[in-house]
């Protein structure tokens, strides 16, 4: 690493570098890489600040969670077998054409697009996709999506060069869209049988620049890595456009992807150092835009700035803590919640208060403006401390001379809050929670520490988001299922379902709905969702707050062409899939 990509990394400015540098972005890779010039170089930033250059020699998909499979691989190197249209509900085959479920959702046929090649001019054949899910299935659970193949997963045979035929364990009305085209935090990715047979995935590095590796279908290929940036130079041809997918390469020539923290971020985007990146707070966001004119964002005005990403903000319960494994003792927390209060202080008016763990897209909503009148009557909504105090007087507690609630033992109720540090909605419900007689103390965590709490239900509550539903509520309300209430001190496996919850009857409607095909205008499937949803309100495992709603921006300066409300031709989420769709659009500014 150059001194002087040292001096950045220590400031937590290497984008800067660029402006330093003036209208080239010249850097030295392993072997020295061409200049390319700033108005033809996309530059962009990882989603994860705690990850912000993850393990710069492992370029491996499945091989550990949240590296460069979720913040630059998937609109770089590799592509999905199909897309996703969140806003209109609808698949876009992509790598595969078709899927055709049999009659029963217990078997599926994909057949692939023709003329897909990967970067070594290899085609891309059904043998590839066999092989990467039988990789999968055979070293589980230690790759990511591995165990989740392996419980879904019977087998996979190809019939011939583009028909690949996949037996499910059991009905799967979701599956092809869940496993092939949905990715978030982690996503499927077909790798070539030609270069990873015969390697050992779960030390397999993919990665030999010299070879080409990492060798995927997309448009983009690796040619330099550090921990100071990692740089991909566009191909000379891709089957997409030969394809009719698209009408020609992407106009950036080169992406380079840098770290950055969060102090720095806002500099950045102002300085037009970055292109796209992570998400900036509300105040952030509205002191950038007015320095930098060039900066976007989804809506044009605010104050709702962002747009939604299928998660809320949410207060979680460890549900086998007591007294938190006590309903009414979570519905007394709930009372003395203002979400007005909340949304007005902590997120200055960007977001709205929400009830439920569903979004605003249009396919959950489908589902939950039937049931609004439920979800009224439960009075989960209603902002009340004197509800909660007569929640707490029914249960013994009484307040001492401090205003503490305090059992019949003088030992007070104790509210332990972990969230991450930064969190501007924790100072707003500790204070809430104080004046409503709760003993409140709050944890500021970071990384690993945070997450990894939650994980192991070493927490009593934890403030975080809930990501889930994009257009079917079963995606959300399966986060409460009682397999995912491990003892504590064991890992729960899937990094939302962290309540550690438990309900038979929930359970029941979980499965039945697990293997039902989803559709808001089918009575039987609604009557699930109804009854669902009606267990949550009863019990209420957590908290829904608000709803998220990202502020990204994007610079103008050098690229156009971003989604927006205005344009909403695809998501403007960096680590989703389908992000590739967006930089096939952008035209350059210059």
């Amino acid at each position: 690493m150059s001194s002087l990509f040292r001096h950045w990394r220590r400031l937590g400015l290497v984008a800067a570098l660029i402006s330093v540098l003036g209208s080239s972005v010249p850097l030295l890779a392993q072997d020295e890489i061409p200049d390319v010039p700033r108005e033809r170089t996309l530059i962009t930033q990882g989603w994860d600040f705690y990850n912000q250059v993850p393990s710069p020699d492992n370029f491996n998909p499945y091989l550990g969670a949240l590296l460069h499979n979720r913040n630059n691989l998937h609109y770089t190197v590799y592509e999905s077998l199909f897309y996703y249209d969140y806003f209109r509900g609808e698949v876009i085959p992509w790598i595969a054409e078709s899927y055709e479920y049999n009659d029963d959702y217990t078997g599926v046929t994909i057949t692939l697009r023709e003329g897909v090649t990967w970067s070594d001019g290899e085609a891309l054949t059904a043998d590839d996709v066999v092989f990467t899910i039988d990789m999968l299935k055979a070293n589980a659970p230690e790759l990511q999506l591995s165990s989740a193949m392996n419980d879904w997963v019977t087998s996979a045979t190809a019939s011939d060069e583009r028909t690949v035929e996949i037996e499910l364990s059991r009905p799967g009305p979701r599956w092809v869209v869940d496993t092939f085209a949905t990715g978030q935090t982690a996503r499927f990715m077909v790798v070539p049988q030609h270069i990873w047979e015969g390697q050992d995935a779960k030390t397999f590095s993919n990665l030999d620049i010299e070879q080409g590796w990492p060798v995927g279908t997309g448009p983009y290929r690796l040619v330099r890595t550090g921990e100071d940036s990692v740089v991909f130079d566009r191909r000379d041809s891709w089957w997409a456009v030969d394809a009719g997918l698209v009408e020609r390469l992407p106009a950036p020539e080169r992406i380079v992807y840098v770290p950055a923290t969060v102090e720095a971020m806002p500099q950045l985007y102002i300085s037009n150092s970055l292109d796209m990146g992570r998400s900036l707070p509300i105040g952030a966001w509205e002191a950038a835009r007015l320095q930098n004119p060039a900066l976007i964002t989804w809506n044009a005005e605010g104050p709702v700035w962002g747009a939604p990403d299928a998660c809320v903000y949410r207060l979680t319960f460890n549900n086998q803590h007591p007294p938190f494994d006590d309903p009414e003792i979570r519905w007394a927390v709930n009372h003395a919640i203002d979400r007005d209060e909340i949304v007005a202080l902590a997120y200055e008016g960007s977001t709205t208060p929400a009830v439920v763990p569903l979004s605003s897209f249009t396919g959950v909503q489908a589902y939950v403006e039937p049931l609004q009148s439920m979800i009224d009557a439960s009075g989960v909504a209603t902002y009340d401390p004197a509800r909660t105090a007569a929640i707490l007087e029914g249960k013994g507690y009484t307040r001492n001379d401090a205003g503490r609630w305090t059992d019949g033992d003088g030992n007070t109720l104790q509210l332990n809050i972990q969230m991450e540090a930064g969190n501007p909605a924790g100072p707003v419900l500790a204070q809430q929670l104080q004046e409503a007689g709760f003993d409140v103390t709050t944890e500021a965590l970071q990384g690993a520490a945070f997450t990894g709490n939650a994980a192991a239900g070493t927490f009593d509550l934890h403030l975080w988001v809930h990501c889930g539903s994009t257009y079917d509520p079963y995606l959300t309300f399966q986060n409460y299922h009682s397999k995912f209430a491990v003892p504590e001190g064991e890992s729960v496996a899937n990094v939302r379902a962290y309540t550690r919850y438990a309900n038979p009857e929930l359970d029941a409607l979980l499965d039945q709905m697990e293997t039902s095909v989803p559709s808001p205008s089918d009575p039987e499937y609604m009557e699930l969702v109804s009854q669902a949803l009606q267990i949550y309100l009863q019990d209420l495992p957590d908290i829904t707050l608000a709803e998220e709603l990202q502020v990204i921006p994007f610079s103008t300066q050098y690229w156009t062409g971003w989604p927006t409300a205005a344009n909403p031709y695809n998501h403007p989420f960096p680590p989703w899939d389908g992000f590739l769709l967006n930089i096939a659009a952008l035209e350059p500014a210059q």
